[in-house]
């Protein structure tokens, strides 16, 4: 009985120490995020980045998506991207890091990478609003309206009285030809939007 004593004690003081530590490692990421909002807050973004470098951890899923979000910010797209990277690694069905990883790839005009991550993101979520309205941007710019319409579909049933989603569905079938369905989405684009006059001249109206 006495050397299971011992043996509890040794346990328990090892827990308290292990405790102990992580306490003091939350307390020392959770001033250092302060004073990287702060910074950030002030603009200072490449501040902001070196306010987390002291708590940094490769594998920790969040800082490296805030120190992408920061280099991004501070205009250091290949550093940004390799932030994203290790997060996207850390967690493969993050929708919220595949959708930050566009924005310096985009920077760098890499496009076709930017259109695998918003597949990647379709392909775990089917009908996420952001990824495929850009999809359908994305498709529509390179004259694929095959592919456009099959992405703005699934925006516009998500959202049929948007703006932007019956605007781009309006170009798509008019690009194609089919310009009374056209018309219906841009008289709906106008229901929203009655300043527009964009569609003035395809709709005949003076």
């Amino acid at each position: 009985m006495e050397v299971l004593g011992k043996k509890s004690v040794i346990i328990l003081t090892f827990i308290f120490i292990a405790f102990s530590l992580y306490s003091q490692s939350d307390n020392a990421i959770r001033d250092a995020l302060k004073k990287s909002y702060d910074s950030e807050y002030q603009l200072k973004y490449q501040k902001s980045m070196e306010d987390l470098m002291g708590v940094y951890e490769p594998t920790s899923y969040e800082l490296n998506l805030r120190l992408g979000w920061l280099a991004y910010k501070a205009g250091k797209y290949t550093e940004s991207i390799s932030y994203y990277k290790k997060s996207i690694a850390k967690m493969p069905l993050s929708i919220e890091a595949k959708l930050g990883v566009v924005y310096p790839l985009g920077a760098l005009e890499k496009w076709d990478q930017v259109v695998d991550n918003y597949l990647a993101i379709v392909k775990i979520d089917t009908y996420n609003a952001t990824a495929n309205y850009r999809l359908a941007l994305i498709y529509y710019n390179r004259g694929d309206y095959g592919n456009s319409w099959k992405y703005i579909q699934k925006y516009i049933n998500l959202y049929p009285f948007d703006y932007d989603g019956n605007s781009l569905a309006g170009w798509i079938k008019y690009n194609v030809g089919k310009k009374e369905e056209a018309y219906v989405f841009f008289k709906k684009a106008i229901m929203v939007n009655p300043y527009d006059t964009s569609f003035n001249k395809v709709l005949g109206v003076k």
